[in-house]
């Protein structure tokens, strides 16, 4: 659901910096003059350099200190951006092996075997980020998706259920880079999920009752979300008023009562 509503809209800026970066890279005993570039390029970005520019300095980087991880996770996603697919994963790959503790490289990379489709992948990454970090939401979150594809909603229901716990409880301390926004928009996609594959096995009053604990009103969401929202509230709305209409019509007054369904939107 995800890529519907983030797809690519991430700038080279996704990754930024800010002090807790620095302070990881001063950490790694990354030297003065990589990080210095590293600043330099971030500061560019922001100023709307030139891409060439750009990578220049974060080339320097890495040729200043080849263990700067956060400059090749930089290199990578410009790579990426230029379609240059083999170079992105090999620069996110030199980053985890640099600091196979580095989330943001394993984010990075599974985003990219997401593109190209190579689920394999995209599962084998996922459970080595929950096994080095298990309360980063992210792992689960993915494997939830794989199990979508797949239509096992009993798995679907178990990892979104893991991966609502984790953002319910995200540690910005350990894992800055996540905007509030996105967090949040995670919480709603794990919802949906959770609620569409309930919907799927027949069980529309546990749907239901999901998709209550969240309001789509709020301005974190986007149109794209909000639509789902109310998509899989209609569906399991009409499959429980085939067995339980008068359940079903009080559901319909809540979400009505919500302004999630208009107020002269019936049940048929």
């Amino acid at each position: 659901m995800r890529g519907l509503v983030l797809g690519l809209i991430l700038t080279l800026a996704a990754v930024s910096f800010s002090k807790s970066d620095e302070d990881f890279l001063r950490q790694f005993k990354i030297s003065d003059k990589s990080i210095a570039y590293y600043e330099d390029a971030v500061k560019s970005e922001s100023m709307n350099a030139e891409i060439k520019d750009i990578k220049k300095l974060y080339k320097n980087a890495v040729d200043e200190d080849s263990r700067n991880y956060l400059a090749l996770n930089k290199l990578g996603y410009i790579y990426r951006m230029e379609n240059h697919l083999a170079d992105a994963e090999r620069e996110y790959l030199k980053s985890i092996e640099i600091n196979p503790e580095g989330y943001e490289a394993y984010d990075l990379l599974i985003e990219l075997y997401q593109a190209d489709k190579d689920f394999d992948k995209v599962k084998e990454y996922s459970e080595i980020l929950i096994k080095k970090h298990p309360n980063y939401p992210e792992g689960y979150y993915n494997i939830a998706q794989l199990y979508e594809k797949s239509e096992n909603n009993s798995q679907v229901i178990e990892y979104y259920t893991l991966a609502l716990e984790k953002y319910n409880k995200y540690d910005k301390e350990n894992f800055p880079d996540k905007e509030n926004v996105v967090i949040e928009n995670g919480k709603l996609d794990c919802i949906v999920g959770i609620a569409n594959a309930y919907s799927n096995q027949s069980e529309f009053r546990k749907s239901l009752e999901k998709l209550l604990l969240i309001d789509p009103a709020s301005s974190n969401y986007s149109d794209i979300q909000r639509q789902k929202y109310t998509d899989i509230v209609i569906d399991s709305l009409t499959k429980l008023y085939k067995t339980n209409p008068k359940s079903a019509n009080s559901y319909l007054k809540t979400f009505k009562n919500r302004n999630i369904l208009p107020q002269n939107f019936s049940l048929k």
